[in-house]
């Protein structure tokens, strides 16, 4: 409820909608997918998980809710890709062990685990970044490349 909640109140009030729509649907795809691979690959198990191994519905709105920063709170990190794809490699193991002693999740391989969440956080939110960019930018009316 709340994710339709703040979807509704952003896509009411902020601009740059069009950008926005495409970023919840990216981050849905790509974070959807790794999120049910770790599940897959038995790297972690999730609690509540309807149908295995794609990840619980939960995780999807956290993707939604967190692409929608993207593009606002988030944009300064527009300029700054490089450190944002360090800081989510780092951050994000820390981040799922929080959900582990939360009991959300179980983390099956540990060691594993740490190095495919590094990875993989640390180029998908400079690409996530890069697509906000691009849209913002064709959406804005002015075409500019993506450095």
């Amino acid at each position: 409820l709340f994710t339709a909640a703040f979807l509704f109140v952003h896509f009411r009030f902020y601009p740059w909608k069009l950008t926005d729509y495409k970023l919840v649907l990216a981050a849905i795809l790509i974070g959807v997918i790794l999120d049910s691979s770790w599940s897959a690959w038995g790297l972690m198990a999730y609690q509540a998980q309807t149908i295995e191994p794609i990840a619980p519905w939960w995780i999807w709105c956290l993707w939604i809710n967190f692409a929608l920063t993207l593009n606002h709170s988030m944009s300064w990190l527009l300029k700054h890709r490089l450190l944002a794809g360090i800081l989510s490699a780092v951050a994000s193991p820390v981040s799922y062990y929080a959900g582990s002693r939360l009991g959300a999740l179980q983390w099956l391989q540990p060691e594993i685990l740490i190095i495919v969440l590094g990875i993989s956080w640390g180029l998908v939110i400079p690409l996530l970044l890069t697509l906000t960019l691009f849209w913002r930018n064709q959406e804005s009316g002015t075409q500019h490349a993506v450095v």
